[in-house]
């Protein structure tokens, strides 16, 4: 695949048409550290070439997605995000439910371990909250680690960059979507406040009985080929599918499903786990599958 990504002499992160053309680019490889030209031709896909003619090296256009939007999110110093009940009183927003600006205050690291987790950025608000952002183009948060989140008790913003591909990439369309767009952020954690969490005082009067244990959301069986696909929503609101009596076949539909819609394979459980913002695509198709659509 051709470079589209290097090093400029000021350490920073580049993509191709954000430098000049050949060597006056300043730039070098970012996996071997050799100079490159920056080949912006009116034919061929802008890209860098090394100096010294070269094959390009390996690298992951993922990484490099992930590596030029951390840069963004840094050197900007906030973002706009989504905000709901939950996301305002976990950032300390007060009633405003508008977009706000996620400003910082003690910078923002790059891959700083927290518990388990080693989140893409860790912000820090100016009300002194702890922020995890996630960067996702083809991989994104599992149920575990969304778990791992909420366990932590930090919130954890994804941002889905899916659309930006190597041949659809534009430098100012990106940096608008990371910094000023709300689409296609979500946050995985908190996304709903817990009663208890809505009125943290206890009542002058407790109940006798226990409060009532979280449930699990209803189940929906789809039918394929005479088989029983479990469909079921979790409080999160992912969604866990797996085949009821194994058969290979519908095995077979249903991994192609789950992993056409960013699943993860639970072994315990034998199931698969959709996040909440592919849920509804996944079961319309398995429901159109069943129909013979």
């Amino acid at each position: 695949m051709l470079a589209l990504f290097a090093i400029h002499s000021s350490n920073r992160f580049v993509h191709v048409t954000e430098v000049e053309r050949g060597l006056a680019c300043d730039c070098r490889c970012a996996v071997c550290g050799e100079p490159v030209i920056a080949r912006q031709g009116d034919v061929r896909e802008h890209h860098f070439a090394h100096s010294s003619n070269a094959q390009p090296c390996t690298s992951s256009y993922e990484s490099d997605l992930h590596r030029f939007a951390k840069r963004v999110i840094v050197e900007a110093g906030g973002l706009v995000v989504p905000v709901n009940a939950a996301a305002a009183r976990a950032l300390g927003l007060g009633d405003d439910l508008g977009p706000r600006i996620l400003l910082t205050c003690a910078g923002i690291e790059e891959e700083v371990v927290v518990g388990d987790r080693r989140p893409d950025l860790l912000a820090t608000t100016t009300a002194g909250v702890s922020v995890a952002i996630e960067i996702a183009y083809s991989s994104f948060c599992d149920f575990q680690k969304r778990q791992d989140y909420e366990n932590l008790r930090l919130p954890v913003l994804e941002i889905d960059l899916r659309v930006f591909t190597p041949t659809a990439f534009d430098v100012a369309l990106v940096k608008h979507v990371l910094l000023k767009d709300l689409a296609c952020k979500s946050w995985l954690w908190p996304e709903r406040l817990e009663a208890a969490e809505l009125n943290p005082e206890p009542p002058a009067d407790p109940p006798s009985v226990p409060a009532p244990q979280r449930q699990f959301l209803p189940e929906e069986i789809v039918k394929v080929r005479g088989r029983w696909i479990s469909v079921k929503e979790l409080p999160s609101g992912d969604i866990a599918i797996k085949v009821v009596r194994y058969d290979p076949d519908v095995v077979s539909v249903v991994r192609t499903v789950a992993r056409q819609h960013s699943g993860q394979y639970r072994g315990a459980y034998f199931s698969w786990v959709i996040p909440r913002f592919r849920a509804e695509a996944a079961r319309a198709q398995l429901r159109a599958i069943a129909a013979g659509v």
